[in-house]
């Protein structure tokens, strides 16, 4: 796919996930988990060659992945009982979050992550970032730092809508990781898997209001 075929694709998936996160009576799992799944296929049929590329799986960079996203989950426990002493507010709307999730049962939950999160990546990290370092990168001279900033900004911004201050919060904290993974490495695989471990240990398999 040429530059402009893959800014005009970057453009209609913003749009779309911002539509997404907008429908929230259809709930998380049918708007935004579909339309990441929706998206993920037709950017694979669009522009197979350049994910296939990005795809392209090594040891180092699965263990990097790993431990990127074994450090984020650390990190949220450690700044979850902290913050949450802080600003009482945050356990309420985490609370919210995690019955918004558990609409479906664990199991169910726990294997749609991967299609989702996987359509997420090839979406954000893949196309998206794809089009912005074209479009700043190669023209402009802007440094990877502030389109990394950029594409993180643009992801949080997109899940405004849904009306949560945490998974804003969370979007730009994780967003910042991910999209920085990718930009280092040139590849999806460290985000894609960081991105699993974080979401199936937070959100499914050791949520944070397990104790309360």
């Amino acid at each position: 796919m040429n530059a402009g075929g893959s800014e005009r694709l970057a453009l209609v998936s913003i749009v779309m996930w911002f539509a997404a996160t907008s429908a929230r009576p259809f709930g998380i799992w049918i708007s935004l988990g579909g339309t990441a799944v929706a998206l993920g296929v037709a950017i694979w049929v669009l522009d197979r060659t350049a994910m296939a590329s990005l795809l392209r799986p090594s040891l180092k960079l699965v263990l990097l992945g790993l431990t990127a996203g074994g450090a984020m989950t650390v990190a949220t426990y450690l700044l979850y009982p902290v913050l949450s002493r802080m600003l009482p507010v945050i356990v309420a709307d985490t609370e919210r979050l995690y019955a918004a999730f558990r609409v479906t049962s664990p199991l169910i939950a726990f294997v749609a992550l991967f299609p989702v999160i996987f359509s997420e990546e090839m979406v954000w990290r893949g196309v998206v970032q794809n089009a912005i370092s074209h479009r700043f990168g190669a023209q402009n001279r802007v440094r990877v730092q502030v389109i990394i900033a950029l594409v993180t900004l643009i992801y949080a911004l997109v899940h405004a809508p849904l009306g949560s201050p945490v998974l804003f919060a969370a979007a730009l904290g994780c967003g910042l990781v991910w999209s920085t993974l990718r930009a280092v490495t040139g590849s999806l695989i460290p985000s894609l898997v960081a991105h699993l471990v974080w979401n199936g240990l937070v959100l499914v398999w050791l949520p944070l209001d397990a104790a309360r």
